[in-house]
């Protein structure tokens, strides 16, 4: 039987930290949406967090034996994903009945489709609807790995994304924007390009970070037109990969800088809270102020810190809500049970 033990690695932590960071850059649009910095390295924040769940998942079902560990995989993904959700989901519905922006349209359909995990109408929930998607899939991808090899399922993790990419316009006429983003077969190579990173993630070392920089370099090349023009959105997905496995190599020396260090590997902690808190905080001032309105009106660098607010916000109330129910149910189970009277 595997041992349910895991080393936490800071590195995984770190790098979350820096991809939740740019994901406020990206909603700010406080580094501009045409800059090199942004389009090469800030917009590729929700790829890298897909290959770091890969990474964390295969992480997780490598000391669990399957199928006996699948209950404990879905109560802890729905404590980790669902929760934070269902409670954001009425502040939401909160905000667009306060100020009724005109492209939404409330029904209980939608309502019943948030409740479900599809975040259609929230804007950057999308990201949401995705990894629930990839923790329902993730236990068959564990299988499929431990029958046929990482390496076969990397090659049709690659041709599932690479397909779909270049389908992108065709799909998104009967699906949809939201419903074509959401397809989670497009990250299915990120997904097990983390997995396959989980038996060496704690010996990542220069070698791997030159050989990184280098596909990086050469991808970006080619997003650019250098040397062949055409292949720009294949490049753009499958720079996600090599991009990711250079910031793990980066994220030590970062790890130890004083107050940097560990203030990344508590964004990385508490990602998905400050993402949750985030998007809450993004929406209401979208529906304020209507976007072009927004960035025309508000310091973009300003409001990156107030998105930043937003989200440790979220994430200091949801501890202290957790804090008080453990409190409470530490004292029900404490409390004497009644006793009869005496007849």
């Amino acid at each position: 039987m595997p041992s349910a033990a895991q080393p936490r690695y800071v590195a995984i932590d770190v790098v979350k930290g820096i991809a939740i960071v740019w994901v406020l850059f990206i909603h700010s649009a406080a580094l501009g949406m045409e800059t090199p910095v942004f389009v090469y390295l800030v917009n590729h924040a929700v790829p890298v967090f897909l290959v770091l769940f890969g990474l964390n998942s295969e992480l997780w079902w490598r000391r669990r034996a399957f199928p006996e560990a699948l209950g404990a995989w879905f109560r802890g993904r729905a404590r980790r994903i669902l929760v934070p959700m269902w409670a954001m989901i009425p502040v939401w519905w909160a905000l667009v009945l306060w100020f009724r922006p005109p492209d939404v349209t409330l029904s209980a359909r939608l309502l019943v489709l948030h409740a479900l995990g599809w975040m259609r109408s929230i804007g950057t929930g999308w990201f949401i609807t995705l990894v629930i998607q990839l923790v329902v899939a993730f236990p068959l991808l564990h299988v499929a790995a431990a029958r046929v090899g990482r390496a076969p399922l990397l090659a049709a993790g690659l041709a599932s994304t690479l397909v779909l990419t270049g389908l992108a316009l065709r799909l998104m006429g009967p699906l949809g924007y939201f419903g074509y983003i959401v397809l989670a077969p497009r990250f299915f190579v990120h997904v097990v390009f983390g997995m396959m990173l989980a038996p060496v993630v704690g010996r990542l070392g220069v070698r791997t970070a030159v050989a990184s920089a280098v596909l990086v370099v050469v991808l970006v090349a080619l997003q650019r037109g250098v040397p062949i023009g055409g292949l720009a959105a294949y490049a753009e997905r499958l720079e996600d990969l090599p991009l990711t496995t250079l910031l793990l190599v980066a994220a030590l020396p970062l790890a130890r800088v004083p107050l940097l260090g560990g203030a990344l590997e508590w964004l990385g902690q508490s990602s998905y809270g400050v993402y949750i808190g985030q998007l809450i905080t993004h929406n209401a001032f979208v529906y304020a102020f209507g976007l072009p309105g927004l960035y025309q009106r508000l310091d973009l660098w300003l409001y990156t810190a107030i998105l930043l607010a937003g989200g440790v916000g979220f994430v200091f109330l949801g501890e202290q809500l957790a804090a008080l129910l453990a409190l409470d149910r530490a004292r029900w189970r404490a409390a004497p049970a009644p006793t009869r009277p005496m007849q």
